[in-house]
């Protein structure tokens, strides 16, 4: 029996509507330029179907691998689909001619399975230039030998263009300043390009080139590294809620949970909040986490167990078993959480979208 999702107390709201807006916030702020919703993933944890239905106006969705695509084909989405990673085998290849799939080209291989592949029936495909990350893509003084051989297969249909960006996320950054430079220097303005990501949309205007990719910001995120401060329009589209399982009274110098790694500093409250890091919930915490019960921010004290975490409650009289929880949402936020955590928003989502029953609104 599976131990998760239903079985369980925590919970994951998705609240399509904040999708919606977030969507119609990035279309507006790209520009009005074409915003491929990325999905990959699970769409981040939210579920790549549901997202995928409710944004029937996004322009197109991007996953990582071609079997990501395949499922939102047979369930009926009709909108171009890019393969980040694109296609790793000459079967796969066929499954992106035979369902209308945009691949990624980013590797000699592609172009090897390309030139062999017989009809590829006007196969659509996105061109991928290293700018500066590092990770895929050709290397930029390949560009034009790569289009020359590209524009050689006579069954091979439209040619657009893409890079990623680094460090987008960080305003007046050199580093992506450098990368455009490099772009810029191609002289391919004649193409198609997919240049910004979700800190571009938001923060680089001079990346909004006809196609942008929604990725993190899309579920209510900023990645910006003025976060705190921009004030930005995003919605938290997943908000993940548990319930008290006991509240006990604790004396100062009481110790709590794993190695004795809490020592309450005078008489608490001490609430047992029903999530831990089977459900997704982050173990490493380097500062003080909070949750939110009754609307009152409590803080977690001691480690984070697998099924549990611990709450300092003493601000909240009366509490019982049952009370509801809120781990993440409008308050406390997701960047929050992952800056007491010392990761990203987008692994946390990732994670705890995998493992806890996901609840629709509109």
């Amino acid at each position: 029996m599976n131990s998760h999702g239903t079985n369980r107390h925590p919970r994951a709201i998705i609240d399509l509507d904040a999708l919606k807006h977030n969507f119609r916030y990035l279309k507006k702020t790209a520009g009005d330029n074409r915003v491929i919703a990325v999905v990959k993933a699970d769409a981040y944890g939210h579920g790549a179907l549901e997202v995928a239905r409710a944004l029937d106006r996004a322009d197109a969705f991007a996953v990582a691998a071609v079997g990501e695509a395949v499922a939102l084909r047979e369930a009926g989405i009709e909108q171009k689909i890019l393969v980040m990673g694109g296609f790793t085998t000459a079967v796969e290849l066929q499954t992106c001619i035979g369902l209308d799939i945009d691949p990624v080209l980013h590797h000699q291989f592609h172009l090897d399975r390309l030139r062999d592949g017989g009809d590829l029936g006007d196969l659509n495909v996105w061109l991928k230039v290293d700018s500066g990350m590092g990770r895929l893509g050709f290397p930029i003084h390949r560009t034009d030998e790569i289009i020359d051989t590209l524009h050689r297969l006579h069954t091979l249909g439209s040619i657009r263009m893409m890079t990623h960006l680094a460090s987008a996320d960080e305003l007046d950054c050199a580093f992506t300043e450098a990368q455009l430079e490099r772009v810029k220097s191609l002289n391919l303005d004649g193409y198609e390009w997919g240049i910004a990501n979700s800190a571009g949309i938001l923060g680089w205007p001079s990346t909004h080139r006809l196609w942008a990719r929604a990725g993190i910001a899309l579920y209510g995120a900023d990645p910006m590294s003025d976060r705190n401060s921009a004030g930005r329009e995003l919605r938290p589209v997943m908000t993940m809620k548990s319930v008290v399982l006991a509240v006990n009274q604790h004396l100062q110098g009481d110790l709590i949970g794993y190695a004795n790694s809490y020592a309450c500093p005078r008489d608490m409250t001490i609430a047992v909040v029903a999530t831990g890091y089977a459900d997704g919930y982050p173990r490493h915490k380097i500062d003080t986490a909070q949750v939110a019960i009754e609307g009152q921010l409590c803080d977690v004290v001691g480690r984070v167990s697998m099924d549990m975490i611990t709450v300092d409650a003493s601000e909240l009289p009366g509490l019982g078993v049952g009370a509801e929880v809120t781990l993440f949402g409008a308050a406390p936020d997701i960047n929050h959480l992952a800056d007491c955590s010392q990761t990203i928003a987008y692994e946390i989502l990732c994670n705890v979208g995998a493992h806890v029953k996901r609840e629709y609104r509109d």
